[in-house]
């Protein structure tokens, strides 16, 4: 196979120890389109040779809603993913070490130490990059199969971090509970919803390709999506209701061993891998970490769920409500 990108191997008079710039371009173009908190792409990547350096950035102006870089750091480690998945496109390994920093800064360092095929999973997930979106709105009526469910937990767990589905009422109204809770703290909060309103675009305005920030026509008023990043026009529904949308839904967690920076970053890479895993089979999804930054929640749910790790993420998985079983991405 020698790599999804073999038709573009340098020529044999290119020098063997360092990337092309076509490489490079490649490297980036990846690590772009990891997602990040509100879109701030908190990171810088450097190439040196067959090194790609991805150095975590400072986000001062998050102080509400990131106060302590849990995000900012989350956002890194799916860039990490989507870099080491592109140099695995590229035919080589992808040797990395992951070192912290003053200030809790991370710095990851990816070298491509030998020619080596990609998996077919890494292919797959490779290939979703540019596919993946976060899908905030409500999903069609039709249920992951359980056999999809599994395959996408399976890509969210790794021997620090685990990925685990809401199951029955119980469960659904404890999170009903929690996220409720949550959204009603942020939604009487003034500086967080003034501090989201900067990072926003006025609404009838569309943020143009490459511009940091949300875009106002992404950001929902209703259903669980809203509940997940209160703003000033989220409608908050009963227990009642938002449990039921729970269960209706495939709602995943996303938990670390530790609440260390390094556990952020792994949280990050976990939920990359368990998105473009689904987004290569025909899933839409959005993550939730809001609820979390709250530590009275995060502490709840833990107990809750019966978890001895820490939750850091909460992700949605469905069918885009406007999908059939024929135009679906990765379906027959």
């Amino acid at each position: 196979m020698g790599g999804l990108h073999s038709s573009k191997r340098r020529r044999v008079d290119e020098p063997a120890c360092r990337w092309s710039a076509e490489e490079i371009g490649i490297l980036a173009d990846a690590v772009r389109s990891a997602p990040s908190v509100h879109n701030t792409r908190p990171w810088s990547l450097a190439v040196r040779e067959r090194t790609a350096e991805l150095r975590e950035g400072e986000i001062e102006t998050l102080a509400y809603h990131d106060p302590e870089g849990r995000d900012r750091r989350m956002s890194c480690g799916a860039a990490l993913t989507n870099l080491v998945l592109a140099v695995r496109s590229l035919g080589w390994t992808a040797d990395v070490d992951i070192g912290i920093a003053g200030k809790s800064l991370a710095i990851a360092k990816v070298t491509g130490s030998r020619r080596a095929d990609p998996t077919a999973a890494e292919i797959r997930r490779y290939e979703a990059i540019g596919d993946r979106t976060s899908y905030r709105r409500a999903f069609g009526p039709e249920a992951v199969p359980g056999q999809l469910r599994e395959t996408v937990s399976s890509a969210a767990t790794s021997v620090s971090v685990l990925g685990r589905w809401i199951s029955g009422g119980d469960e659904a109204l404890a999170v009903a509970r929690l996220l409720a809770y949550a959204a009603g703290a942020f939604h009487g909060n003034a500086d967080y919803k003034r501090e989201l309103s900067a990072w926003t675009t006025v609404p009838g305005e569309s943020k143009g390709e490459g511009e940091l920030g949300l875009s106002w026509a992404d950001l929902v008023s209703a259903g669980l999506g809203a509940v997940g990043l209160a703003t000033s026009r989220t409608r908050v529904p009963d227990e009642s209701v938002l449990t039921a949308r729970i269960e209706r839904e495939s709602l995943l967690v996303v938990s670390s061993r530790g609440d260390e920076p390094l556990d952020h970053i792994r949280a990050g890479e976990s939920v990359e891998q368990a998105w473009l895993e689904a987004t290569g089979a025909g899933l839409a999804a959005s993550i939730m970490t809001q609820p979390l930054h709250l530590g009275e929640v995060r502490d709840a749910l833990a107990v809750r769920l019966g978890l001895s790790t820490v939750p850091q993420a909460l992700m949605r998985f469905g069918y885009p409500a406007a999908a059939t079983p024929g135009n679906r991405r990765g379906q027959p």
